[in-house]
């Protein structure tokens, strides 16, 4: 691609990929002694539609090597709005104070493209959820079968959080860095929660069809 040649890319203020006519186009590649190889190609670009600029990256390393293709497979990042942008779910604010910032920033985290701060963000949420719930343990494993035992979570639930490595019972500073799918995963698993045990119960009580008086 070349600067005034175009790129599809999801567009923030037209909601939908639209094409973008590229104004500046700059590569960063790793070093050839670096023990990954991975390559970014940057654009800064204008929406053929609504005229609204971008800035999107393409990016890959040895782990998105496509044996099918034999080529990598790029994934993308858009600003200021990406397609994956993730927003905190409706009635949040029914949430524990303490509990909402925990998952206000770890959305954050996450739209920021911050893994490691997601990951740490989800164990510090689990553990809040825990003990607010009076759910004893003394490491991270425990407590998650403490919730299964009290079926906040469910045994496939608490299965999926124990296999992330992420998860594991290591210091804040050792925690594994998570790929995106995991990071989705094991959030919506502790937004599932989080509804069970703070949302529905409020939902439940506004329900009067058909109760006793």
């Amino acid at each position: 691609m070349a600067i005034g040649g175009t790129i599809k890319i999801y567009c923030g203020d037209c909601k939908r990929s639209t094409n973008h006519v590229i104004i500046a186009e700059r590569s960063v590649s790793s070093h050839p002694l670096e023990a990954e190889n991975w390559g970014e190609q940057h654009y800064f670009c204008q929406c053929a539609g609504c005229d609204g600029y971008a800035y999107a990256i393409s990016e890959w390393d040895e782990a998105d090597w496509n044996p099918h293709t034999g080529e990598m497979d790029s994934s993308w990042r858009t600003y200021p709005n990406s397609r994956n942008q993730r927003h905190t779910f409706d009635d949040d604010h029914l949430l524990p104070l303490k509990i909402r910032s925990i998952y206000r920033e770890i959305v954050g985290a996450m739209n920021a493209q911050l893994p490691l701060l997601t990951a740490i963000g989800l164990r510090a949420l689990i553990e809040a959820i825990c003990k607010d719930r009076k759910v004893k343990g003394n490491n991270l494993e425990k407590l998650i079968e403490g919730l299964a035992s009290n079926g906040v979570l469910s045994n496939d639930q608490a299965a999926i959080l124990h296999s992330h490595r992420f998860l594991g019972n290591v210091a804040a500073h050792e925690v594994e860095v998570a790929r995106p799918p995991e990071l989705v995963a094991a959030l919506e698993i502790a937004e599932a929660m989080l509804r069970t045990i703070y949302v529905l119960p409020v939902l439940s009580n506004q329900i009067t069809t058909g109760r006793k008086p």
